[in-house]
């Protein structure tokens, strides 16, 4: 024989079915001395086997296939001494040797079993001096229950006193969870399971039959079948995967809690090795056993696939969902309830206040936002309450957050109400940058208070701020208003145009805007009336204003390539406690047309003091 066949999968299948023809021939060859010389060139078919998994797939497990090498080759010199024995010369001393070789046979195979269980393990690890304490006490415990099964020669002792037993314990705490464990399914481990089930079967059949094993012509094939499967195992290059290290953590524990699982049938199994020797009702308890223990090891492998599926689920989840965080516009925060520190932080922040998540992680909460809207924040939290869930009890805000450059982004804000979930204790944050529709809000609330073309106040503005001037009046501070109608602007119109209309308009307001003291109040309230409010005046202010509006109007003006010098008419009114806006207004108004009838050019004041 050679081992000079490719080490490929479609090698390894042919190898296995030769190895198959070679058993139908081997079990056809009549008893006697031929048999046993037969069976040795099967046996030179596995180790032949074995050194191309070692020397050609390179195996991680060397101590294993070592020993289940080394375990062929006493079967074979087990086979050579037997057939001796068979013919008859020195059968005392042959019989002795052919047992001494099937036992240490079977001792060779506890070392690969071992090789198995502590292939790729720190000798420090726990779980794997566990595993071969497990496989050890199964072994003795297996070899008890059957020592005492009525074995008469020393032949019957080396294949049911310890071959069955100690093939069974192998075949439940190495080649089950081996051939079953997701991260270790190959064909090589599958086929040694196949190698593990046809030797034990053969052997614990013959047991029960009670017959030599080549008597039997259902029983005496199996345990050679087992080497055309052990051939398979060997020569397929899933050989070279086996005792790797599991790519992930769930395929190791899937491992061990098949190898737990199995390590449970060992009670049943040894409960029915027992009986075979004694019998009686051992059989029933044995038979019922394995049921109720197979059934619960179906059922932890049931739960552990739905355990996977589950964690699948949930790693898929989370991946999805850490995706959408990574490319979502919004940001999402959590803040810690009991600390108000930042405990999460979606990456979006980074692209909207330009730093990092981690940045912001352990910080307090409020003092993202800037110091001038941080009380409105402080009234938003506690707003949201103490609700059940993030949706009830939501609160909305605008808040000015701070930019890592130095200025302030405007963003809108919901905070959840208080929350007490797994992972979550306090309140889920979520904001968006509005900075663009506050400043277009500004802007629109400025053009409704504004006068469009001098971008003096306009009517509805000046009444605000009259009706604030007037709520209160103190005796010592009144407010004033002076009502400023232009003399005929109407003709300036028509004779110059309607831009130089516009443009006497905005001088007008400049003008009379640059006599009046910053806090006093200049609108536009429609067509060529203008009004000022004076916030603090008195008789004598409220003349003193008049007349020197009423001057600088008087100044000349260029207008639309030509000078032009325009009056006006001022009616001016000084409040008085109890006054109110309407009727403060409406006394300038009436002194305006006053002033106009008089002669225009001149103010017309509603005030004994004023003169």
């Amino acid at each position: 024989m050679t081992d000079s066949a490719a080490p490929t999968a479609r090698a390894a299948w042919l190898h296995a079915a030769l190895v198959v023809l070679v058993v139908a021939a081997v079990v056809s060859v009549p008893m006697g001395p031929w048999r046993p010389a037969a069976e040795v060139v099967l046996f030179g078919f596995g180790i032949v086997a074995v050194r191309t998994a070692l020397g050609r797939h390179r195996t991680p497990l060397v101590v294993a296939w070592r020993g289940l090498g080394l375990g062929l080759l006493f079967f074979a010199l087990s086979s050579a001494a037997e057939v001796p024995l068979l013919a008859g010369v020195h059968t005392e001393i042959f019989d002795v040797v052919e047992t001494a070789l099937d036992l240490a046979a079977y001792a060779a195979m506890i070392v690969g079993a071992l090789g198995v269980v502590r292939g790729g393990r720190r000798r420090r690890n726990q779980g794997a001096w566990m595993d071969t304490t497990t496989l050890l006490l199964a072994a003795g415990l297996s070899l008890l229950a059957v020592s005492r099964g009525g074995a008469n020669t020393s032949g019957d002792f080396a294949e049911l006193g310890v071959g069955t037993p100690v093939l069974t314990a192998v075949l439940l705490i190495v080649c089950v969870p081996l051939a079953m464990s997701r991260g270790n399914r190959s064909v090589s481990t599958m086929a040694l399971l196949v190698a593990a089930v046809l030797t034990v079967v053969g052997y614990g059949g013959r047991m029960l039959v009670g017959t030599p094993l080549r008597e039997s012509p259902f029983l005496d094939p199996l345990p050679l079948l087992a080497v055309a499967a052990l051939v398979l195992a060997a020569r397929h290059p899933a050989v070279a995967a086996m005792g790797q290290v599991p790519e992930s953590e769930q395929d190791a524990a899937s491992s061990r809690v098949l190898g737990l699982g199995a390590a449970l049938l060992v009670s049943p199994a040894l409960l029915i090795l027992w009986t075979m020797g004694h019998g009686g009702v051992g059989y029933v308890l044995g038979a019922g056993s394995t049921l109720l223990t197979g059934m619960a090891l179906w059922r932890l492998h049931s739960l552990d696939s739905e355990r996977e599926s589950t964690r699948a689920a949930l790693v898929a989840g989370e991946a999805r969902l850490q995706l959408l965080l990574e490319n979502a516009s919004d940001v999402i925060a959590i803040v810690e309830a009991s600390t108000g520190a930042i405990t999460y932080m979606s990456p979006a922040v980074q692209s909207l206040l330009g730093r990092p998540p981690a940045y912001y992680v352990g910080r307090d909460a409020i003092e993202l936002a800037d110091p001038r809207d941080q009380p409105r924040l402080r009234a938003a939290v506690a707003a949201a309450g103490d609700a059940a869930d993030v949706h009830a009890g939501a609160v909305d805000t605008d808040i000015r957050v701070e930019h890592s450059s130095g200025g302030t982004r405007w963003v809108e804000m919901r905070i959840s109400g208080r929350v007490d979930a797994v992972g979550i204790k306090g309140w889920v944050v979520n904001f968006r940058e509005v900075t663009d529709r506050k400043l277009f809000e500004d802007e629109l609330r400025r053009q409704a208070r504004t006068d469009p073309l001098t971008g003096l106040l306009n009517r509805t503005a000046f009444s605000e701020r009259l009706d604030e001037a007037t709520r209160g009046i103190d005796a010592d501070a009144r407010p004033a208003v002076l009502f400023v109608d232009i003399d005929d602007f109407k003709t300036v119109n028509d004779s110059l145009g309607h831009a130089a209309g516009d443009d006497l308009l905005i001088t007008v307001a400049s003008r009379l805007t640059a006599d009046v003291r910053a806090d006093d109040v200049v609108a536009r309230l429609g067509g060529d009336e203008f009004a000022v409010l004076l916030t603090d005046a008195d008789g004598e202010r409220l003349r003193d204003v008049a007349d020197r509006l009423l001057a600088s109007l008087r100044a000349p003006m260029a207008l639309a390539g030509t000078t032009v010098s325009v009056t006006a008419s001022i009616g001016g009114a000084l409040a008085v406690p109890g006054d109110t806006a309407e009727r403060l207004l409406h006394g300038a108004d009436t002194a305006m047309y006053s002033a106009k009838r008089s002669g225009k050019d001149s103010r017309a004041l509603l005030d004994s003091l004023s003169g």
